[in-house]
């Protein structure tokens, strides 16, 4: 069986992805990464279905690490040295590999799956850095407001900041999907939630639809748009791009996640619940909220409001008498 074609392997599987309903920017994701497998397959002759073996598999893995010289295939994508894909990006390669091949051997198209000792790259543990107040104002100040553009991304940047959404979840916006008072996104997992947003990002997001939001198709429906439809999450990540250009941060990462990061450490730092954090991030389980985003939260952020929260502060301590000493 074919992998590449209309009635190939892949857009099966594509298309059986988008009926079962997978979350927004899944099939999206899926059809790039199996993409360039099959591409680099070809490449070495393979174009059957049958023909795939870990060892290819290994060996695609090991292109991804370790890219052809002044190779361009990887837009948006996390880099490190020298173009490099960062490990974590290559982690969702095979994560989706893996369940190209599960799907599969489910589906009885083959026996074995090649994959299944496929192994995933260890990732380094790392410290997302949150944004200063400082950066977030220079990556404000970027941002032409006069221009529909520049409005549009001064809106997005506050609108992360302001709700710690997913960027995919920022691109799956709709319409309908702005309240007043919050807002409507679909996690991961088509997952629901509702997210609160500042009065003042809130009048923001509705002059953004009102005034600058421009499309021909009254069936679109998008809240952020690019000039030729829906903006995209590698749009989004191209926006970040320019934006990191042009406010010459250098020494923290300016991505859509380094926002979320940052919603994080500041709802806290203001006194917020981390229960109720992990609920707005999406999160399945505190414990989640508390590994992944609370690496940049310093024991010197976390003493500042000591003395508001002491039990010491229940005592009514008597000032300037010396206790009677206990024989």
């Amino acid at each position: 069986m074919k992998l590449d074609g209309d009635k190939g392997v892949v857009a099966q599987f594509l298309r059986d992805c988008e009926n079962r309903g997978l979350a927004e920017g899944t099939v999206p994701l899926y059809c790039r990464q199996l993409g360039l497998l099959v591409r680099r397959l070809e490449k070495d002759g393979v174009t059957d279905l049958e023909d795939v073996t870990l060892a290819l598999l290994r060996d695609f893995l090991h292109y991804l690490l370790h890219p052809d010289e002044n190779d361009r295939r990887f837009p948006g994508a996390h880099r490190q040295d020298k173009g490099k894909l960062a490990p974590v990006t290559v982690k969702s390669y095979v994560s989706t590999i893996k369940t190209f091949f599960s799907w599969c051997v489910a589906e009885e198209l083959i026996k074995t799956n090649p994959a299944t000792r496929l192994a995933k790259p260890k990732i380094p543990s790392r410290v997302v850095i949150a944004f200063t107040p400082e950066h977030i104002d220079r990556m404000l100040a970027v941002c032409d407001t006069e221009t529909v553009l520049g409005f549009r991304n001064y809106v997005l940047l506050l609108l992360l900041l302001d709700t710690g959404m997913r960027v995919s979840e920022l691109c799956g916006l709709r319409v309908q999907d702005i309240h007043s008072s919050y807002v409507k996104v679909y996690g991961k997992g088509a997952k629901e939630r509702e997210i609160g947003i500042h009065p003042e990002v809130g009048k923001l997001v509705w002059k953004y639809i009102q005034k600058y939001r421009r499309t021909d198709d009254p069936k679109q429906d998008h809240v952020f748009l690019s000039r030729r439809g829906a903006l995209t999450v590698s749009g989004v990540e191209d926006i970040f791009r320019n934006i990191r250009l042009k406010s010459s941060i250098t020494d923290v990462r300016v991505t859509p996640h380094t926002l979320r990061h940052t919603f994080a450490k500041w709802y806290l730092l203001r006194g917020g619940d981390l229960f109720k954090l992990s609920r707005e991030l999406g999160h399945s389980s505190v414990q989640i909220t508390g590994n992944i985003y609370l690496g940049d939260f310093k024991s010197a952020d976390a003493r500042q409001d000591h003395e508001e929260f002491s039990p010491v502060g229940r005592l009514s301590l008597r000032k300037g008498k010396k206790r009677k000493r206990v024989v």
